[in-house]
């Protein structure tokens, strides 16, 4: 991975220069890659992410979108202080950091921030896991018992995670894919936290996705939950 950073204005720009040439903003707008017939859907319960045939490949755009109270002011503005430390550039980094370490997340490719005064916004741009889904795509299934075995290497993934000193700030059942050979991935890495060497105390992370899942499952189907919860944190603990 070859990192350069591209500052014009108000605008700066990220990118991995081994994938693509200096991006344009309208790499960074789903608009244009509609207009070029590489629009190929968009993530569902996200309603910030696009898949995205580029040449690079397959890919994912996702721009920064607020949400509850502060979506009500505005939906795409954040505060802004300085290039380094925008949204965008962190998630980036970090991303990239925790690729190279051979953690399974998704390889970065480019991120935008364009600011004007005390506000900003921004996206990033992903490669796409081959064939993925997310967990609470699983927790759909009708014959569920069938994918028990998957959840203790969730359970193992989130710990590697966490002994690797990244705390998630949002670990729900839609920030997590598994493919059809049950690898796990972790998406969505706007505010998280990484402190290498110092493992983090999983509690909120793990209280976080059970959240997530009780909202999903079938009421009717609430103890196949718990026994899938019990293998995820035989997995963590394992």
């Amino acid at each position: 991975m070859s990192l350069t950073i591209y500052k014009d204005g108000s605008l700066a720009i990220v990118y991995d220069d081994s994938l693509l040439a200096l991006p344009d903003l309208d790499f960074f707008r789903p608009g244009y890659w509609e207009s070029e017939n590489a629009l190929n859907g968009q993530a569902t319960g996200r309603g910030s992410a696009w898949f995205i045939d580029a040449p690079f490949g397959a890919g994912v755009l996702r721009q920064y979108l607020r949400g509850g109270w502060a979506a009500k002011f505005s939906r795409n503005k954040y505060f802004f202080s300085r290039v380094s430390r925008s949204r965008p550039f962190r998630e980036f980094r970090l991303l990239a950091t925790l690729h190279e370490q051979g953690l399974p997340v998704p390889r970065p490719v480019a991120a935008m921030c364009e600011y004007h005064g005390l506000l900003s916004s921004g996206a990033i741009m992903t490669i796409r896991i081959p064939l993925a889904e997310t967990l609470a795509s699983w927790v759909a299934v009708v014959e569920f018992d069938s994918y028990h075995r998957c959840w203790a290497k969730v359970g193992q993934s989130i710990r590697r995670f966490h002994d690797a000193g990244v705390w998630h700030a949002d670990l729900n059942a839609r920030n997590i894919l598994l493919n059809p050979a049950q690898q796990v991935f972790m998406l969505d890495f706007d505010r998280a936290r990484f402190k290498p060497g110092q493992k983090v105390n999983g509690k909120s992370n793990l209280a976080r996705l059970k959240r997530s899942l009780l909202k999903l499952w079938p009421a009717d189907q609430i103890p196949a939950m718990q026994v899938a919860w019990m293998n995820l944190m035989d997995g963590y603990h394992g």
